[in-house]
C-alpha cells in the first residue's frame, strides 16, 4: 500500500522542481554566452556548462525519489555556471552575485547580464580596430604633410602684398 505524502515532501518536490528548472535557465544562458566567447574561455564555458547540464539531469531524475538531494544538485550547478560566467567574462560584480547566492531564480539573469556585457565590449574592440585602420589610412604621412605645408607657404608668399618702401 502507498504512503501517503506529506505536505513537506510536496513542499520539497515543488523546491527541486524549481530548482532544476531554474539550472536549465542558467545552463541555456551560459550557452548563449559561450556562443558570444572566443579561444579558450569559450571552451572552459563549454565544458562547464556540460558537466552543469549532467548535474541538472541527475538533479531531474531524483526530484521525485529524493528531493532535496535534487534540489542541493540543481542549485549547485546554476552556482557553478555563475561562477564560471564570472571568470569568463572577467566581470566580477560582487554585489549582484551576493544577490544570486540567495535567489537561485536571479543566477540565471546575472549570467544573461554578463552575456550582455561580454557582447558590448567585444563591440568596443571591433569600433576602435575599426577606427584605428581608418584613422591610419587617412593620416597623411610626414612626407605628404611637408609637401602640403610647402605648397601653402608658396601660395601666401603669391598672394601677399608686396612690401611697401621705406619699411
Amino acid at each position: 500500500m502507498a504512503r501517503p505524502t506529506t505536505e513537506t515532501e510536496r513542499a520539497d518536490r515543488r523546491e527541486a522542481r524549481e530548482a532544476v528548472r531554474e539550472a536549465r535557465r542558467a545552463t541555456k544562458e551560459s550557452r548563449k554566452l559561450a556562443t558570444s566567447l572566443t579561444g579558450r574561455n569559450r571552451i572552459r564555458l563549454e565544458v562547464l556548462t556540460d558537466v552543469a547540464q549532467a548535474l541538472t539531469r541527475a538533479a531531474a531524475g531524483d526530484v521525485r525519489e529524493r528531493p532535496r538531494r535534487a534540489r542541493r544538485l540543481a542549485r549547485k550547478a546554476a552556482a557553478r555556471l555563475e561562477t564560471s560566467s564570472v571568470r569568463a567574462t572577467a566581470s566580477g560584480d560582487v554585489a549582484r552575485r551576493a544577490l544570486a547566492e540567495t535567489d537561485a531564480k536571479k543566477r540565471a539573469k546575472t549570467i544573461k547580464r554578463r552575456r550582455a556585457q561580454a557582447k558590448q565590449a567585444q563591440k568596443m574592440v571591433k569600433f576602435i580596430a575599426l577606427h584605428t585602420i581608418v584613422a591610419s589610412v587617412t593620416t597623411p604621412t610626414d612626407e605628404e604633410r611637408r609637401q602640403k605645408d610647402l605648397k601653402r607657404l608658396r601660395r601666401r608668399a603669391k598672394s601677399a602684398p608686396p612690401p611697401e618702401p621705406g619699411a
